[in-house]
């Protein structure tokens, strides 16, 4: 009895150990893939009802409108690990047209929803003394980050704000932290914007960053990448479906309730984009496909298609999205579902898709997937080391048989 209970023992401890490697890493790659995604979006959002702004040349000034107003639009985005690494936030610094005023826009990230949460604004007016200058800067010291707004009068520092975020709550520095690294984002002085980080060519700094949570975004699908093994007959069937969807901004079938309403939507093109070619296929189950293509325009395209025998190009579309924020594993996940229950969804076709047994590496295709490396976008909390989860488990079950085990020995005397 005593040597089962042992043996089952130690296949807990076997399967705890290997439960807390691979599945806690993974979940939180999930994690930071939807939630790049997510702020991604947001980001968009803002840079869509905002606009963003630009200079021509780097360190180059904005002047105010003959009204005073300043330049609207998006200056600069960035992920702020504020309590110690715990949970990451986006934050905007933007420009508002409606007066004089520039704003940290904070936003958290609610994972049992899987949405973003807009926690707090900091808003400082420019003022419109000439000698009188503000800026926003990110500042760090050791651990702890923060988001710093210093004040200026004829270039003596007389005002310095240090405002955080704890468990979702923006606090205010009563005592502001000393010798803090900074970095400057944004100054304004007498009606001028002067963005301190690269803003030229249509806002290099933030097309950069916004590239990033593209990345970590695509760079989160844990489906095997099987573009590179497609036979050529294959590819050529896929091409044409991709050449149709490259016409389009947005399509999704599951926006129409009868196939005459998907089929006139499929009619009418609503982009001039022209397909380039496949970069990535991964094959999500029943036959469905998410694919990521380039076109002309952008790099960042993508298409969920069923292979089927009823269509002249042996694919459906599903959904489109072209010049897009890419779909996280989590978001394909469910997707699956979503497509295999929609009525307007044509059946699989018979067989498997046309592979390659073995794929050659083509130097056409393109693949320049990047993670977001800092700040981090996994949370600690969730890639603390799984060996010391499951380390602390399997001693606990350990305590437990030996405490079984004296007591039963003790029991014969």
């Amino acid at each position: 009895m005593k040597l089962r209970l042992y043996k089952l023992m130690c296949l807990i401890c076997v399967f705890t150990i290997a439960a807390t490697a691979f599945i806690f890493p993974a979940r939180a790659e999930d994690t930071a893939g939807k939630m790049a995604s997510v702020y991604g979006y947001v980001l968009n959002d803002y840079m869509y009802s905002y606009g963003v702004v630009s200079t021509k040349e780097p360190g180059g000034y904005l002047e105010s409108a003959d009204d005073g107003r300043l330049p609207a639009g998006v200056i600069y985005a960035d992920i702020i690990d504020f309590d110690n690494n715990e949970s990451p936030y986006l934050v905007i610094f933007r420009a508002d047209a409606s007066g004089r005023t520039v704003y940290a826009d904070i936003f958290g990230y609610d994972e049992l929803k899987q949405s973003a949460r807009h926690i707090a604004e900091i808003a400082k007016e420019c003022s419109p003394g000439e000698y009188v200058t503000g800026q926003f800067c990110i500042g760090w010291n050791g651990a702890a980050k923060f988001i710093i707004y210093r004040e200026y009068e004829s270039g003596i520092q007389m005002r310095s704000d240090f405002y955080t975020i704890i468990d979702g709550t923006a606090f205010e520095y009563v005592s502001p932290p000393s010798h803090a690294d900074t970095s400057a984002i944004v100054s304004m002085s007498g009606g001028r914007l002067r963005p301190e980080v690269d803003v030229s060519d249509y806002n290099l700094a933030l097309n950069e960053f916004f590239t990033k949570l593209k990345d970590t975004a695509a760079g989160s699908v844990s489906y095997t990448d099987i573009a590179e093994q497609l036979s050529d007959a294959e590819e050529i069937r896929l091409e044409r479906t991709l050449t149709a969807a490259a016409r389009f901004y947005s399509l999704d079938i599951g926006d129409y309730s009868t196939f005459s309403d998907y089929k006139t939507a499929l009619g009418s093109p609503d982009s001039d984009s022209r397909f380039y070619l496949i970069t990535h296929m991964y094959d999500i189950g029943d036959e469905i496909y998410y694919v990521r293509f380039a076109t002309d325009k952008s790099f960042y395209n993508y298409a969920v298609v069923r292979r089927t025998d009823e269509t002249d190009t042996g694919y459906q579309l599903l959904l489109v999205r072209t010049d897009s924020i890419p779909l996280s594993d989590t978001e394909l996940k469910s997707l699956k579902e979503v497509y295999s229950r929609n009525k307007l969804v044509l059946k699989k076709a018979k067989g498997s898709i046309e592979l390659e047994t073995d794929p050659v590496i083509s130097l056409n295709k393109i693949d320049v997937e990047k993670p977001l490396s800092f700040p981090k976008l996994i949370p600690s909390s969730l890639t603390m080391p799984a060996t010391l989860i499951g380390g602390g488990i399997c001693l606990a079950l350990l305590v437990i048989l030996w405490i079984y085990l004296a007591s039963d020995d003790e029991d014969k005397y």
